[in-house]
């Protein structure tokens, strides 16, 4: 019976630890990052607020939570380790474009990102700075696995990198709050997101043959 009890115990912290995230993440979708507090988020996952506390150590520990649930980066960090025993990728230039193409569709896709990149971009913000720093440290790991292709050529991949990443951003977070197509490309129709994945292809092709030819 005790066995029993402590399961229920360890599978309700569990719920209630889920059901504050949720509810952060709803309070953020409704009144912003700004309207952020524990007695708000407590409220609308109907549980005490002291429960933040204990649970995740306080309200900021939370966010991270949040984030690391969120964030593409953070989430693809748990199964890179994974992707790289695997036989699915016959070499970095396969990974890199599958992870780059991800990328733009699971941001397309996920509000909630979104959101998340409008506030590091929009505030200064502790647990933001944690994000892009943790987001820099796994990039910098990922990125070592083309070092050996680039290696003595003039091609800079970390800086082709930037370019695509932030403007899978900035595509995306114009369409989304102003409407419209992007040089004549409306992402917001399955033949819009192709051409970009398509391009994305392309671009991380060229960069490699380039490398090749020197």
């Amino acid at each position: 019976m005790k066995g029993n009890a402590n399961s229920k115990q360890i599978k309700n912290k569990e719920l209630t630890k889920e059901k504050l995230i949720w509810a952060l993440g709803e309070t953020i979708k409704l009144e912003g990052f700004n309207s952020l507090n524990g007695s708000k988020i407590a409220r609308r996952a109907e549980v005490d607020r002291k429960l933040i506390n204990r649970y995740f150590g306080g309200l900021n520990k939370l966010i991270e939570r949040y984030v690391e649930k969120t964030d593409y980066w953070l989430i693809f960090l748990e199964d890179m380790n994974e992707l790289l025993k695997s036989n699915e990728f016959p070499g970095s230039k396969e990974l890199i474009t599958s992870l780059l193409q991800n990328q733009f569709l699971y941001f397309f896709a996920q509000k909630d990102m979104q959101r998340l990149i409008l506030w590091e971009l929009t505030s200064k913000s502790e647990t933001m700075k944690r994000t892009h720093n943790a987001r820099e440290m796994m990039g910098q790991g990922l990125l070592e696995l083309t070092d050996l292709h680039f290696k003595n050529s003039n091609v800079n991949f970390r800086a082709i990198g930037a370019l695509i990443v932030g403007g899978i951003y900035y595509t995306i977070l114009h369409t989304i709050n102003n409407g419209g197509k992007f040089t004549d490309i409306d992402i917001s129709t399955e033949p819009g997101r192709a051409d970009i994945t398509k391009a994305i292809a392309q671009i991380v092709d060229w960069a490699y043959l380039a490398a090749v030819d020197q």
